[in-house]
């Protein structure tokens, strides 16, 4: 099921949650909130911006709800100490560049990854998906 705002299509239109999941007034909250959101975020953060559409909404609906999020590949987890954050992702492949002085998020499509001939060839594996986050400074706080 794909989720579009009227009042942000483009901004949203890479938000989705999986088939079969209904799309209450709590959930678009959270995607709108997700949508709305420019670098990384802890869940409390989004639930906080999500509570100004839907005032109602529960910090357990917002968790599932980024959970989805997650699954579909609206959102990614940065590992990092304390508290999970995420990044709005959109579904094309690319890689995150984390700046840990600032938390500033970047995306680059620049893959250092081997093919998948390579990996078949070499070690008789079959990758299904990858995923690399890049932790240093950015160019604002270098």
């Amino acid at each position: 099921m794909r989720i579009v705002f009227s009042y942000a299509r483009r901004v949203a239109a890479d938000l989705s949650l999986p088939d079969g999941v209904r799309p209450t007034a709590q959930r678009l909250a959270v995607v709108r909130a997700v949508a709305e959101s420019s670098g990384s975020f802890t869940v409390a953060e989004l639930h906080d911006r999500a509570r100004r559409f839907e005032p109602g909404l529960g910090l357990a609906t917002t968790y599932r709800t980024v959970e989805l999020l997650r699954a579909n590949g609206g959102v990614h987890p940065l590992l990092g100490e304390g508290r999970p954050t995420y990044v709005r992702c959109h579904p094309e492949h690319h890689h995150h560049l984390v700046c840990t002085s600032c938390g500033g998020v970047e995306e680059t499509e620049l893959c250092a990854a081997p093919s998948e001939a390579e990996l078949e060839r070499r070690h008789g594996f079959r990758p299904a998906a990858h995923e690399l986050d890049i932790y240093g400074t950015c160019r604002r706080c270098a």
